[in-house]
């Protein structure tokens, strides 16, 4: 029999309802928002035996029989904060929650008076809908005051296809939460693979650093340093969520080219980690030689406007010249910069210059080479994407480039992604179309690529067609950013799954998702500690979840 920890109030001014009920809280006991309880309730059997009603904590008041606050002021003798009032105030705390679930289907409002339990373990997973789902995927953990400790999943099919898709996080950088609760759910998924028979491959962007360059090496204790934790806690954290604390396997990583910089490449990782990923042949270099590099130039502008498509026309007939090198191209588009020069009589020579100027200053960086030689281990991003097999992770570091450059890159991914699975012929792939199975492709700071109010971006364009029918081509975007308020409604709006981590107030109050919180919610966003985050997920019942995750268990070196 558990414990009654308080019982249901209902007044004629703030009655109960089918969705929301309130109870006083039994003296010595504490409890939080997020904690799930279980109310007893009406019987819809024939036996009379009384059903359950589930509901989840949303927020707590302490209330007094205390007229206002003035009459307090006046029982400490007027203002006197050493003043012991003869006669102590009654006050009860009152907890207010949302009603989730009913064990016998009854939708009636709980009566006053009802009592109140801590839900127990199976009662939590059936309230939130995740007893029986068809293909859990580890979610992380949640903690109930009363010391009750449950993992939570979400629904596969939900996450990566079929009957949904897509997964957001939002929060302030560098509190260990958006990246690294983005590579726990992938690496559940990994593990996951064998038993859902059913293999994914995953296209992981580097954008901080070296992050993500060291996915296949174990967590070392140095790697831990800045956090309260040890490599025993981690392990018992990924135990819990019944996930086995290991690193990704089965990893490609590949870097942008330059011939004048050690190892022939502008990364930043770490030096004997690139090594050994080279003499294990997991490591590559990618480069836009200029044939495949000017069908490119529409990803290359893409954050330039094109009002009158003159930029659009100079890249057509670029695309059609015959230069074998990056700078013979460059001096042919020069050579339509001056009048009388037999450019293309429907482009102005304004026009031509303008290009010129881009190509020039935008084609400067080590990634447009032409030159290949094997023990420059060369690529391209085409030829990587479409050699990936199912369940590979492949890491694209595009760290060290810059904006402009940074979206030429993913842009080309996706295209080349979308090309594979629609059996594009323009992409040139030999006898047969390569199988590279499900995608979910993990993009951080994705308001660069798909902001908000943007209409004429080629990348934003490609990004909202993944969003909307992304599951049943077999790609998947695990997106995340700063501030969610920045990124394109229309993807936001085809994510299944959402996860927030901290959150500026400044951000929450700016509206969007956040205003359809409750006032506790987006007080408990702005103040998430590391390894703590807000989840929405398709079949939840609760809006939101609270809920802790282990700590990544792949190398983090520090900068």
């Amino acid at each position: 029999m558990t414990d009654s920890i308080g019982k249901v109030t209902a007044t004629e001014r703030a009655p109960t309802t089918t969705t929301e009920l309130a109870f006083w809280v039994k003296d010595g006991i504490q409890i939080r928002p997020f904690d799930i309880i279980r109310v007893k309730h009406l019987s819809n059997r024939d036996d009379r035996s009384a059903s359950y009603s589930y509901a989840i904590i949303n927020e707590l008041h302490f209330i007094t029989d205390s007229s206002g606050h003035l009459a307090n002021f006046v029982s400490s003798d007027f203002g006197d904060v050493s003043a012991v009032p003869l006669n102590e105030r009654l006050g009860t705390t009152l907890a207010f929650a949302d009603v989730l679930y009913n064990d016998q289907d009854v939708e009636m409002p709980v009566r006053d008076g009802a009592t109140v339990e801590w839900a127990d373990e199976e009662g939590i997973l059936r309230a939130l809908g995740i007893s029986n789902l068809r293909k859990p995927v580890p979610a992380g953990f949640i903690r109930m005051s009363n010391g009750t400790e449950i993992a939570v999943h979400v629904d596969a099919d939900y996450l990566i296809g079929p009957e949904g898709a897509h997964l957001n996080i939002a929060g302030i950088s560098g509190l260990a939460t958006k990246t690294s609760y983005a590579m726990f759910l992938m690496n559940s998924l990994q593990q996951l693979q064998e038993e859902f028979k059913q293999k994914y491959s995953m296209i992981v962007f580097n954008v901080k650093g070296r992050d993500l360059l060291h996915l296949d090496e174990p967590l070392i204790s140095e790697d831990l340093e800045s956090t309260k934790l040890d490599l025993d806690q981690v392990r018992e954290d990924w135990k819990r969520c019944n996930l086995r604390a290991k690193p990704f396997e089965n990893v490609q990583y590949l870097y942008p080219y330059d011939k004048d910089r050690p190892n022939f490449t502008t990364s930043h990782a770490d030096g004997d980690s690139l090594q050994r990923q080279i003499d294990a042949k997991l490591a590559r270099n990618y480069h836009y030689p200029v044939e495949r590099g000017k069908r490119k130039l529409g990803l290359l502008f893409s954050d330039i406007e094109d009002a009158n498509s003159t930029l659009a026309s100079c890249i057509d007939a670029i695309t059609g010249m015959n230069a074998a090198t990056w700078k013979a191209l460059r001096t042919e588009v020069a050579g339509h910069t001056q009048r009388g020069s037999g450019a293309n009589s429907n482009i102005q020579v304004g026009s031509w210059r303008r290009v010129a100027r881009l190509i020039e200053t935008r084609t400067k960086d080590g990634i447009f080479a032409d030159a290949h030689a094997e023990e420059r281990r060369l690529t391209t991003i085409e030829k990587a994407v479409s050699e990936i097999t199912p369940g590979q992770v492949l890491v694209i570091d595009i760290e060290p480039l810059p904006p402009y450059l940074q979206a030429l890159v993913v842009g080309d991914v996706i295209q080349t992604i979308l090309a594979l699975k629609l059996g594009d012929d323009e992409y040139g792939f030999e006898e047969e179309v390569p199988d590279i199975g499900k995608v979910i492709i993990f993009a951080d700071e994705l308001n660069k690529y798909a902001p908000r109010n943007e209409s004429h971006g080629i990348l934003t364009s490609k990004l909202r067609e993944i969003s909307a029918r992304g599951r049943s081509l077999g790609m998947i975007l695990f997106g995340a950013e700063q501030f969610r308020s920045g990124v394109d409604d229309q993807i936001l709006g085809n994510c299944g799954t959402n996860v927030y981590g901290r959150t500026s107030p400044v951000e929450v109050a700016k509206g969007g998702d956040y205003k359809f919180m409750s006032k506790s919610n987006q007080s408990t966003i702005t103040g998430l500690p590391k390894g703590s985050l807000m989840l929405q997920h398709a079949v939840y019942r609760a809006p939101l979840l609270k809920v802790s995750f282990p700590f990544p268990f792949y190398h983090q070196p520090k900068d």
